[in-house]
């Protein structure tokens, strides 16, 4: 976040001894958040402002949040966005435990002041301008919160309607805002100032909802029996690790992706070999999609600048063609293979990982990877395996593999959910296969 109003400076409690360690700070926070008494939590409201009975819980619950929000914030600006996610799932399972149930709905409470804070800063200096008797007023940016937050909060009675009259409430909130963020700068800072991160101080955290291809395969080991006892144990810091490698993954394809539209689109001419020349570019932008399916995370629209991309390198092809009805139908027929076999091969997580140069999956850790795949994603699997030739004594190696497997988990009394399942589906799999 880049806003003025939190860049506010405010007195420093200089007497105050903060914590240094990561989870010590959250927990210290925690008590703070969860306290009717403790600053700045309690200091919410402006001096002078109140509200009805029917809005004050609404909107105290809405200051208090993006107090809370703000620490993240500011803990984020200094140790990182992948730090600041790490140590936000952390403290809501902390609240979860002091407080059953309120662990979710903080985090709900903070995803909808971060979805504020975007919105608020995609709004332009013209448009919080306006012309008062010949003068050029600019509307605070608190203003533009409250009115937000009322009209979002999914408890708000003005919600889902645009058009609602918020009575006032819009101009007496932003005061809050203003209010709590100066209450707040005057406690975080220095808070924020003392504390160092180490996911290693972290004792849980939540796995990602999209996660990538990392992990993903730490998410398959947690406690899980198919794997080795030693590799069943994944720590708060290896998670940390994890995602900051997945990030970098798919930044990297990112960066190359932006080089290769850039050279693509100052083509002015294509060269007398065009046709070599566009297929080189599809192939780098086809090679840079199997990247992005194989790195996972929350990559869609990467996929969409892809995508866009792809779409004016056979536009151009289309266009260079377009009076060879024959070259027009032998493109579209390598198109639809090409689609068909990456559906095949990037569909779900395990073939994409193991096919991917220097494989995300460990070689002794292909087998317990793919029982750890649900059985509709065992199908998929299956499919891809019976398709590619190259991959057909991959498919048997594994379907011995996983039966020994299984049959030395039940020996030593596991009994693990829709092994059966996936078993049957191995086995059914096998009697299909080409020669």
């Amino acid at each position: 976040m880049a806003w003025k109003l939190w860049k506010t400076e405010k007195r420093h409690d200089e007497t105050q001894i903060w914590p240094s360690d990561t989870h010590q700070s959250i927990q210290q926070l925690l008590g703070m958040y969860l306290g009717s008494d403790a600053a700045p939590f309690a200091g919410w409201a402006a001096p002078g402002i109140t509200f009805t009975q029917d809005v004050e819980p609404l909107v105290r619950n809405g200051v208090r949040g993006y107090q809370l929000a703000l620490w993240f914030w500011l803990f984020a600006e200094k140790h990182g966005t992948i730090a600041a996610r790490m140590v936000r799932e952390s403290f809501c399972l902390l609240a979860e435990v002091a407080q059953p149930s309120s662990g979710d709905n903080i985090d709900a409470l903070l995803e909808l002041e971060n979805r504020l804070a975007h919105s608020v800063e995609a709004i332009s200096s013209e448009q919080r301008t306006f012309l008062q008797e010949g003068l050029s007023v600019e509307v605070p940016m608190e203003f533009f919160l409250a009115a937000g937050f009322l009209r979002l909060a999914p408890e708000s009675p003005f919600a889902g309607n645009e058009g609602a009259n918020l009575q006032g409430n819009e101009y007496k909130l932003a005061d809050c805002f203003r209010h709590a963020t100066e209450e707040a700068l005057a406690v975080f800072r220095p808070m924020i100032a003392a504390v160092d991160f180490d996911a290693k101080s972290l004792p849980n955290w939540k796995w990602s909802a999209h996660p990538g291809a990392i992990e993903r395969h730490l998410q398959r080991r947690y406690s899980n029996p198919l794997f080795p006892l030693h590799r069943q144990m994944v720590t708060a810091h290896e998670v940390y690790e994890a995602r900051l490698a997945d990030t970098q993954a798919l930044q990297d394809v990112r960066n190359e992706l932006s080089e290769v539209s850039r050279t693509f689109s100052q083509t002015a001419e294509l060269p007398l070999n065009w046709q070599s020349f566009l297929e080189g570019y599809r192939d780098q932008v086809d090679r840079l999609d199997e990247r992005r399916l194989v790195a996972g995370g929350q990559n869609a629209p990467l996929g969409d600048a892809i995508g866009s991309l792809r779409t004016d390198i056979l536009a151009t092809w289309r266009a260079s063609i377009h009076k060879n009805r024959h070259s027009l139908a032998a493109l579209e027929q390598q198109e639809a293979q090409r689609t068909e076999r990456r559906a095949l091969l990037y569909g779900c997580d395990w073939t994409a990982q193991l096919l991917s140069h220097g494989s995300l999956i460990p070689p002794d850790e292909v087998v317990p990877a793919l029982l750890s795949e649900s059985p509709s994603e065992l199908e998929k699997v299956m499919t891809c395996l019976q398709a590619e030739p190259r991959l057909h004594e991959t498919f048997a190696q594994c379907r011995a593999a996983a039966h020994r497997l299984v049959d030395e988990l039940r020996a030593g009394g596991h009994d693990i959910p829709d092994f059966g399942d996936k078993l049957r589906i191995l086995h059914s799999a096998s009697g299909q296969a080409p020669a």
